[in-house]
């Protein structure tokens, strides 16, 4: 359910309630890899979770608030220093963003609202995007191009987070599949799936990689599925299509 009236920097939150989830992929996946494997059933507590990633006008709020420099990638401002990007680009969601940025741009959410505003761990990112099932695709186990952004949409680029309305995730959770890559919480290892916790599970474990999960508008069908497990260097590192969304975790 949709937290009523609940908004934060324009981003609306969706409550995804406790129980079980699968985490991971088995042979009923066609696409399914290794660093999936075995599915596994987990317990996630109730959290909430942003419907879309988060875009290029809401980053520009924070580095306003904050007095940082706006990105180079940016190009020019008008008169008042608004970056001329805005005009086209504002429901885009943000790209070139390392892991370091987006977890401060959780922290001063964190600040303005008094909750705890993180980046969701790769388990609740899962069971945002897949119900809590093992459905291959946040809308099922086909595939269909025109419910994504991805290399077989043809679209050749990122696209705002209004479009793909049909490509909604059983929550409600938009772009689950394609368009950027998100970060997640967790460390990333190539193996690490294979010994997880059972209550709401996360990789502690210091690595020079961090999660990312939902593949891009670059990715085929096969890379964005949501039990895909790929990383990204977690040091100062994002790329032209990484990006992030935001989760409140209440415990």
């Amino acid at each position: 359910m949709m937290v009523n009236n609940y908004k934060l920097n324009g981003h609306i939150f969706i409550e995804i309630p406790e129980g079980i989830s699968c985490l991971g992929s088995d042979e009923f996946d066609p696409y399914s890899s290794d660093k999936e494997k075995p599915l596994q059933e987990v317990f996630i507590s109730t959290f909430w979770i942003s419907k879309y990633p988060t875009t290029v006008l809401q980053f520009y709020n924070y580095l306003r608030s904050v007095n940082k420099d706006l990105p180079r990638s940016w190009g020019r401002v008008n008169e008042k220093g608004i970056p001329l990007l805005l005009e086209k680009y504002e429901n885009y969601p943000v790209t070139n963003i390392s892991w370091e940025m987006a977890s401060d741009y959780c922290k001063w959410l964190s600040n303005l609202s008094g909750k705890n505003v993180v980046l969701p761990t790769e388990a609740e990112w899962e069971k945002a995007a897949r119900g809590g099932e093992a459905r291959i695709w946040p809308w099922g186990d086909f595939f269909d191009a025109s419910f994504c952004n991805s290399i077989e949409s043809g679209r050749q680029g990122i696209c705002s987070i209004f479009e793909y309305e049909k490509g909604a995730s059983p929550y409600g959770v938009m772009h689950m599949a394609g368009n950027v890559w998100e970060w997640c919480s967790d460390f990333w290892h190539p193996i690490s799936h294979n010994d997880i916790k059972f209550i709401n599970p996360i990789n502690y474990k210091p690595s020079g990689r961090r999660v990312v999960k939902g593949g891009s508008a670059f990715c085929s069908k096969e890379v964005i599925r949501p039990a895909c497990r790929d990383w990204t260097n977690s040091v100062n590192q994002g790329g032209g299509d990484d990006g992030f969304r935001v989760a409140i975790r209440l415990f």
